[in-house]
């Protein structure tokens, strides 16, 4: 039996979540300052949906070991590889025509590694189907070789790239989440927390707001001076936060003048 990880996965397959929020981006780009960054996504998307396609095929025969996988499957990476190399910008095109060369190391070193965005943009984009088939289904994926951080996902050890609030049932207040970058799934948080080092001190916890993005806040910390983009869904169903996210690209910059660094880099790479 499919074991769901994430909202994103309630219903249908690990594809077709990717092509939702495929669609949604293509949806955003048609009058959105950051149209780009969301075209870019839209793209990236599909073709992940198309490895992921490929993976549910043999889905079966996944074991979590990377190594293993890989020399099963690896040509099925190849339409995020091609769309990375083809489409990307200039830096992540240079990756993708770079893995050519390096070969499946590559993203082995990096899944056994730190699996965030930070240190392999192109790792996490190639691996991310692989990783939210293997949670999707059940099937634990290898345990990371260092401890993963604070904020690391409790399915796979990937980092929090972004979070949300969402309604609570009856008359509980809003909830917060984290999504993983590198699998999908979703987690809860406390409502007051660091989502990078676990700070509670609320004097310590920032949070900013901009009227041009009213349903977006950074959640900033100052004893690790980290941060995390969050989304209001109460205040639209529609929003998929990941891909929302990137509508309002120049509060990560204003952030990151204030000397902040976001948790996990968004689709923009920032």
């Amino acid at each position: 039996m499919t074991r769901r990880s994430s909202w994103l996965h309630r219903e249908g397959s690990v594809a077709d979540a990717f092509e939702r929020r495929a669609a949604r981006a293509a949806t955003l780009a048609e009058d959105s300052i950051n149209a780009a960054a969301l075209q870019f996504a839209a793209g990236l998307y599909r073709a992940q949906a198309q490895v992921a396609t490929a993976l549910t095929r043999r889905a079966a025969e996944l074991t979590g070991s990377i190594e293993g996988d890989l020399a099963e499957f690896g040509p099925a990476l190849d339409a995020v590889v091609h769309y990375a190399r083809e489409v990307g910008p200039p830096g992540l095109c240079a990756e993708a025509a770079a893995y050519v060369t390096q070969g499946t190391a590559r993203l082995i070193d990096w899944w056994r590694g730190s699996r965030t965005g930070r240190t392999d943009y192109f790792a996490r984009a190639v691996l991310r189907p692989y990783a939210e088939t293997l949670v999707a289904r059940g099937v634990a994926p290898e345990p990371l070789a260092r401890p993963a951080p604070v904020a690391g996902c409790p399915r796979c050890g990937g980092p929090a790239w972004i979070g949300w609030r969402r309604s609570g049932s009856g008359d509980e207040a809003a909830q917060r989440f984290l999504g993983c970058g590198v699998c999908g799934s979703e987690r809860q948080l406390g409502r007051i927390a660091c989502a990078a080092c676990g700070e509670t001190a609320p004097d310590k916890l920032a949070v900013f707001q901009t009227e041009r993005h009213p349903m977006v806040r950074i959640e900033a910390c100052d004893t690790c001076q980290c941060y995390i983009k969050s989304l209001d869904l109460t205040l639209d169903g529609r929003v998929i936060p990941e891909i929302d996210d990137l509508c309002s690209l120049s509060m990560d910059l204003w952030a990151t003048e204030q000397g902040y660094e976001r948790l996990e880099p968004s689709l923009a790479g920032v």
